[in-house]
């Protein structure tokens, strides 16, 4: 039988490289700003989706954090905020 020589970092339940924190806020944007044709998008209309779903001021306050650029899917969005088990880009 092998040693079990799982990442510290990752946690049972979540994608390799992503820790369960990351899946929940990815999961918790996701519901407030995807869908259908919702993508391409930029920070602004993003934000005005939200809005219009009444997304809570968590979900509002990290899209304002966003820089201003479009976004051509909800990956890119994860990924800019540190929710997709990668670097957060500036």
């Amino acid at each position: 039988m092998e040693p079990n020589h799982a990442d510290p970092q990752h946690e049972p339940g979540s994608p390799e490289g992503m820790s369960s924190r990351q899946v929940d806020g990815r999961s918790e944007l996701s519901r407030w700003i995807s869908g259908t044709h919702a993508f391409p998008a930029d920070r602004d209309t993003l934000l005005e989706r939200a809005r219009s779903q009444s997304a809570p001021d968590g979900v509002l306050a990290a899209i304002r954090s966003l820089p201003d650029r479009v976004y051509d899917n909800m990956e890119a969005v994860a990924e800019q905020l540190g929710l997709s088990g990668g670097e957060q880009h500036d």
